[in-house]
């Protein structure tokens, strides 16, 4: 399986290609369907086989929409593989850029119907959660608090306890100086790491950071990683097609935590003049 990966919910967008050999959309299940699937290990070492194509990443906050298809066309054309031979996806689908999320799931949603593949979201949060388990800046036992800025004087955050757990902490927004001591109250007395760039900004959270380029912001390599992750669970658990829920296309929608500023217009509503 061939699978493409976007990340543009923060100032950095990236694109990735994956080939994760192992992972058969098509063939028959290898487990009955229903049966429970066992996901011990999955994230404590994602996308186990999968080998790392080609990736690339830049840092422009306003021009995603503009730059996110050159970043694809780099990596397919570093692989030397045309965008029909993709036959997956994984999308960043926030929290972040307002703007950002929605240029990758728009963009992720495009492709995924115009090939007729599957797409899994991966949250902007989880994806630096997994980098920053893998490269040993947290460990089972500690708390794990990724961080994104969400202008305002707020922060988007989750928390992990392993590598393997859901968040114990779901994505949320809270105001930087309240950040710390929601934090402090869910480890009880366990050994904090935080992730993000944006931890340098707050002076409770500083001395807690952990540094790294796929630690500061969320990464299409980890997103990818994760993707193929739900992909093969998906597969070995009898999901079959674009149309396998929860990986659907039509389906993809961004997280964006907190509500967006703009709103429609109530009803009788006449602008000022």
């Amino acid at each position: 399986m061939k699978l493409l990966a976007l990340s543009t919910s923060t100032p950095r967008g990236s694109a990735a290609l994956f080939d994760a050999a192992d992972v058969d959309l098509h063939a028959e299940a290898a487990a009955p369907r229903g049966r429970a699937l066992s996901t011990a290990g999955l994230a404590a070492a994602p996308a186990a086989g999968a080998r790392l194509l080609a990736a690339t990443t830049y840092a422009d906050v306003h021009g995603h929409a503009e730059r996110i298809f050159g970043a694809v066309d780099e990596v397919l054309a570093a692989a030397g593989i045309p965008a029909a031979a993709v036959q997956a996806l994984g999308c960043d689908v926030g929290p972040g850029s307002f703007t950002g999320v929605r240029v990758a799931v728009a963009a992720a949603k495009g492709v995924a119907l115009a090939l007729d593949v599957p797409v899994a979201g991966v949250t902007s949060l989880e994806a630096m959660a997994a980098a920053a388990f893998a490269a040993g800046a947290a460990t089972p036992g500690d708390l794990l608090v990724p961080l994104i800025d969400a202008k305002k004087g707020e922060v988007f955050l989750a928390a992990f306890d392993g590598p393997a757990a859901a968040p114990s902490l779901p994505p949320r927004h809270l105001p930087r100086d309240a950040a710390f001591d929601v934090v402090a109250e869910l480890a009880a007395g366990r050994r904090i790491v935080v992730v993000g760039a944006v931890a340098e900004e707050i002076e409770a959270l500083r001395p807690l950071a952990a540094r790294g380029d796929a630690l500061d912001f969320p990464d299409a390599t980890w997103v990818g990683r994760l993707a193929i992750d739900r992909l093969r669970a998906a597969a070995a658990g009898g999901e079959r097609g674009p149309a396998a829920a929860p990986h659907d296309p039509a389906l993809l929608e961004p997280l964006y935590v907190r509500a967006p500023d703009a709103k429609p217009a109530e009803l009788g509503y006449t602008p000022p003049r």
